[in-house]
């Protein structure tokens, strides 16, 4: 891989407008003077919040233009997609996806609408990564080609991971990236300048970014947790983030998740010690089930099954592909015959050389845990003294399913260790004392909370109120596709929010959600079913020929199929023939018997599936056809058993 380091040196300056300027060292004006001076004045004046403007715009500047923040995926969800703009300049902060929701029924998942960008994109200078995880990276995947490929400014093993998304290997090729390194680099492009800070996470290489903008700092974090013992990475930079401080941040951006959890998240070192000690010392079969994008936990995993003479088998797709980057990037540098991927082989090795590394917490229901816990498993069958264990948390929504899949575990008397046993799993967010510290560090003007439901934003909203911040100065937009404007004197939500929408991909299409009606009718088919009427009509007179061929799905139970598409073809050929009198041209006539059969449909059974009515013309001969069938065959014919339907 061929890189080209930025070694560009920051030089402070601390006698700049920017510190001239800074709110904490601006002498407050209800300080009474020397004097009258005693500490209980002094703490009274410190404390006691200023009266809020009524009208904050009144300290923008005539004509003055702001520094844009909109955010195009990252205020409802933990993803993100931030997009920074002054004048004729525009950066972004990574772009991820968010994996489909129940609304989305069988879409792949939802990435950024950059429909703005397209419009822009002889504005984009650059795109900041700030780590690999599919949540900040994976929408480059279908953005980058229609926005001309801007260079990506990022770490090795993060753009490792974004060209390997790429399925199609000559756009991987078309990529263009700088490798940065955190500790030393500042890029200065344009208007903006960034400098990067170390930060934890379940990965190596995680940063957060400091963005110089002509109206101040912007400070933003992506995903973080403090870690003073990481198990593979550096600690926290907190040296550097508290220097930020002096140069003054203006508007705080930083992961709300887990805000309302109190004190901090335990150390990776703690569960590294805990996983290390199980892999030496259990002397039967090993199965480990953590996270594939755990890259820091797959990684000592590993290491540590190799130190203790064990060969590691991994069961899913993902793993593989995570560990076969790892091993390019010398974060695992092992014989590679000691990783493979699972295989009949599994079975002719020692019990106390064997450790499969798998998945589970997002419950794939092919996933190897999954299959092995249902004894489906194609190369391994669970023994009784097999040790399973479980570092991970639950996916939200994925409760039930967890908890059956481990009660089938459970029934095959494996050991079974959780985090309620042992330190077998730890968080990758920070708790609430690390959003105290890092609020201290920043000392921010205004703030913004983000990531995840408003649950998360508000606890860490109470955290910087407790931390004697104004309210007026904390920002609580509700939606995405938001604008916050900075202005040299005040930060603000604009009125106006960007009129975008949520692009789902499904497949090989992209589909806009507020237009897409496929997404609306499997909602119905799923919860309802779908009824398909078909009219045979007489090219001459519109005669219905033969009577309405019906057909259903997953609409009512096969016990009584029959009694209820009776009734519904009796009642559609009574109204056609109705509509037919009137002269009522046939597609008028099938729309009129579509909106009829909604209420006579949810009259008889409470439902109301999707209806699809049809016709087609037959030039009827009387002379050379039959057209006579038993009355019962032509209502219910072409109808199929529901209940043992396979297609």
């Amino acid at each position: 891989m061929n890189t080209q380091p930025l070694n560009w040196n920051l030089s402070i300056d601390f006698k700049s407008k920017n510190n001239s300027k800074h709110r904490w060292r601006t002498t407050h004006k209800n300080i009474p003077s020397k004097d009258k001076l005693n500490s209980k004045a002094f703490f009274r004046a410190q404390t006691t919040p200023t009266a809020p403007l009524e009208d904050p715009r009144k300290l923008i500047k005539k004509d003055e233009i702001p520094v844009k923040v909109i955010s195009l995926l990252w205020l409802e969800q933990v993803w993100q997609c931030l997009v920074v703009e002054y004048k004729n300049d525009i950066i972004i902060v990574d772009a991820g996806m968010e994996f489909a929701a129940n609304e989305e029924l069988w879409a792949d998942y939802i990435i950024p609408d950059i429909s703005y960008l397209k419009k822009n994109k002889s504005k984009i200078r650059w795109i900041v990564v700030t780590h690999w995880h599919l949540d900040h990276v994976w929408a480059l995947r279908d953005i980058l080609p229609e926005l001309w490929f801007p260079t990506i400014y990022t770490t090795p093993l993060s753009i490792w991971i974004i060209k390997k998304t790429f399925d199609d290997p000559k756009k991987a090729n078309l990529v263009k990236y700088k490798i940065i390194d955190p500790d030393y680099d500042f890029l200065k492009l344009w208007v903006f300048g960034i400098e990067f800070a170390r930060v934890n996470h379940n990965i190596p290489e995680t940063m957060a970014v400091s963005i110089q903008t002509p109206k101040w700092i912007i400070f933003n974090s992506a995903d973080f947790k403090v870690d003073h013992t990481p198990s593979i990475d550096r600690p926290t930079d907190l040296a550097k983030i508290a220097r930020i401080w002096t140069e003054w941040v203006k508007l705080y951006i930083w992961d709300s998740l887990w805000s309302q959890n109190p004190g901090r998240a335990k150390s990776e070192k703690l569960i590294w010690d805990t996983l290390e000690q199980q892999i030496r010392d259990v002397k039967w079969r090993i199965v480990i089930a953590t996270f594939a994008s755990n890259i820091g936990r797959v990684i000592q995993i590993v290491n540590s099954a190799i130190k203790y003479n064990k060969v590691v088998f991994l069961a899913w797709r993902s793993l593989l592909n995570n560990v076969d980057i790892c091993q390019e990037l010398w974060y695992i540098n092992v014989p590679k015959w000691m990783i493979r991927k699972i295989d009949d082989d599994i079975n002719n090795m020692p019990d106390d050389r064997v450790l499969i590394l798998c998945t589970w917490a997002q419950w794939e229901e092919f996933a190897a845990l999954t299959r092995m816990s249902r004894w489906e498993h194609a190369q391994v069958e669970l023994k009784k003294w097999d040790t399973i264990l479980m570092s991970a948390s639950t996916i939200p929504w994925n409760e039930l399913a967890i908890n059956k899949m481990m009660n089938d575990l459970l029934a095959q008397s494996v050991e079974l260790v959780t985090n309620n046993e042992m330190d077998v799993h730890t968080s990758w967010h920070g708790y609430a004392e690390d959003h105290k510290l890092f609020l201290s560090l920043t000392k921010p003007q205004y703030f913004l909370p983000f990531f995840d439901d408003m649950s998360h934003r508000y606890a860490h909203k109470k955290l910087a109120l407790d931390l004697w911040m104004s309210e007026e100065n904390i920002l609580m937009p509700l939606r995405n596709w938001t604008i916050i404007e900075m202005y040299d004197d005040v930060v603000l939500m604009s009125d106006k929010p960007m009129k975008l929408d949520t692009i789902m991909i499904d497949g090989k299409w992209q589909w806009h959600m507020s237009w897409e009606y496929v997404i609306k009718a499997r909602h119905i088919m799923a919860q309802n079913g779908i009824v398909s009427l078909i009219f045979k009509v007489d090219t001459k007179s519109q005669e219905l020929v033969w009577n309405i061929q019906i057909e259903s799905r997953w609409f009512v139970y096969s016990s009584e199929v029959k009694t209820i598409h009776t009734q519904i073809v009796e009642y559609a050929r009574a109204k056609y023939n109705e509509n037919r009198k009137k002269k009522m041209e046939i597609k008028d006539n099938l729309k009129s018997i579509k909106e009829i059969l909604w209420e006579y449909i949810t009259k008889i059974i409470g439902r109301v599936p999707m209806i699809m009515p049809m016709f087609v013309y037959i030039n009827r001969d009387p002379q050379t056809q039959n057209w006579d069938l038993p009355a019962e065959e032509a209502i219910v014919g072409m109808t199929l058993d529901e209940q043992w339907y396979d297609d």
